[in-house]
């Protein structure tokens, strides 16, 4: 397809003159002979290159210029003028003219290869700016922070990706200095500035690592961080750090899980093999002894195989120990951000059967008496249960409420396609989507709370009831961010 070219030139013979000069050499051409018909036809035809004579209807070239750049500013304009003065020149420049050519004309070979040089840098132009604007749109959708630290540890973000990470828009986070930097969690804090400073020194290298962040909602987000060396002179310290920020939550979270189990199922192998090739022929042989024992009281070799029978029993005594749940360590636990942790680890289940899930818990719902770790497991299986019995497009609601010295909270499942389970059921379980709600009910019984279940037609509910936590001071899991720490 040939380019185009918009000629606005009001000497009629000069305008067909090169109009047929510039067709012979393959363009299509159109003309204007005023201002105001130029315009419309800029506008309409959206022509690749402008020709454009500064006296067009009297005195309108400078501001018929100024007018197409503002309106599409990466059409090349050429200005072909009879005014010679350097000042029309500049001020042709100044307004984004992208060559200034004299009347007459003296060589058109000359003038059409100056045309073709200009469209050819034109184009490259228009790919550099829409590759730029493509890079731009993408960095604004990738699900990672990109940032930039100045020396004075001042972020700046490039993208908006810290409002689905942390919960703040761009705008919130940097609100005031280093607010990014408050907002590590503490113990990780000393170890992240260590690493932002020595990336300032001269011939700094690249770092990573994970820390945590606490989220808008109140809860830590595992975080990784991969900083890049720009280029620099041999010896010369940079002016900034660049990089990125992920989200390592689900991971950091599922690996911990996975890991136990690992142990767990380990353990549970080796205690398998152990039973099998040892208790039995321990428990014959320790029989067989007690035996000889009796009627040769005196023999010194029985006794010696009777405390080696003792301590093998002590060592299978020990390896089933393993396997006994972890400890309950009870503290106050906060339920929102808990809630808001768990649904950050499980929304995927939910999108992919496009479940919407209403969370209704207030801010200043009291704390609960509860092992924060087994709260998080808890609330996996609640709300995995609900994605494994709610029908496409259903919905979950999470809400809570007091009574007396007890928080409850109720989970609201509807349509669910299963029949009601019930409580003999969880302690056998036989259907995969009775597990959850098996492991579920151990975990809130080991924390000394009560799970209800009802179902009435196609709406489920779960209810789970927990001691009120009276916070003091010294409980450091409720213990607020501190705005106003020094980092020197």
């Amino acid at each position: 397809m040939p380019q185009s070219i918009l000629i606005i030139e009001d000497d009629e013979h000069l305008r067909g003159s090169i109009t047929t000069s510039l067709e012979d050499a393959g363009f299509k051409v159109h003309g204007a002979a005023e201002a105001g018909g130029a315009m419309e036809l800029f506008m309409r035809l959206a022509p690749d290159l402008v020709l454009l004579d500064l006296g067009i209807s009297g005195d309108e070239g400078m501001r018929l210029l100024d007018d197409m750049k503002m309106t599409r500013p990466s059409t090349p304009v050429i200005i072909v003028s009879g005014r010679t003065h350097i000042t029309y020149a500049i001020d042709a420049f100044k307004s984004g003219a992208f060559d200034y050519v004299t009347k007459p004309i003296l060589s058109m070979d000359v003038f059409i290869n100056g045309l073709r040089n200009c469209l050819k840098q034109s184009s490259l132009r228009r790919r550099i700016h829409n590759t730029q604007e493509h890079l731009f749109r993408l960095v604004q959708k990738l699900p990672v922070i990109i940032f930039i630290i100045n020396r004075d540890l001042e972020f700046e973000f490039l993208n908006q990706a810290s409002t689905q990470i942390l919960g703040y828009a761009p705008q919130e986070i940097l609100q005031s200095p280093r607010s990014f930097l408050k907002r590590v969690v503490r113990e990780d804090r000393g170890r992240f500035m260590r690493a932002l400073k020595k990336s300032l020194q001269p011939e700094a290298a690249e770092f990573h690592f994970e820390f945590r962040f606490l989220h808008k909602k109140g809860f830590p987000v595992s975080l990784m961080v991969q900083s890049i060396t720009p280029p620099l002179k041999p010896g010369s310290a940079p002016d900034r750090i660049e990089g990125m920020i992920m989200d390592m939550t689900r991971n950091s979270y599922l690996d911990k899980l996975l890991l136990q189990n690992e142990k767990l199922n380990m353990l549970r192998i080796m205690t398998e093999e152990v039973a099998h090739e040892i208790r039995n022929p321990l428990v014959s042989l320790g029989g067989f002894v007690r035996q000889l024992h009796n009627r040769y009281p005196e023999a010194v070799e029985t006794k010696v195989i009777l405390e080696e029978c003792s301590r093998l029993e002590r060592l299978l005594q020990r390896i089933t120990a393993y396997l006994e749940p972890m400890n309950v360590t009870l503290t106050c636990c906060l339920l929102p951000p808990t809630v808001n942790f768990i649904m950050r680890l499980v929304s995927s289940r939910l999108e992919h059967k496009s479940i919407s899930c209403d969370i209704e818990l207030e801010d200043d719902l009291p704390p609960v008496l509860a092992d924060q770790e087994f709260l998080h497991r808890i609330f996996i299986y609640l709300i995995g249960h609900g994605a494994d019995i709610v029908e496409q497009s259903g919905s979950i609601r999470i809400t809570a409420s007091e009574a007396s010295q007890l928080v409850m909270v109720s989970l609201s499942m509807e349509p669910v396609h299963t029949p009601a389970t019930g409580h003999e059921r969880l302690i056998m379980p036989f259907d995969d989507d009775e597990m959850n709600l098996a492991m579920c009910l151990r975990l809130v019984e080991r924390i000394g709370g009560h799970l209800h279940m009802e179902q009435k037609d196609s709406l489920a509910r779960l209810t789970i009831s927990m001691p009120k936590c009276v916070a003091t001071p010294e409980d450091k899991n409720l213990e607020p961010a501190d705005e106003n720490h020094e980092f020197f």
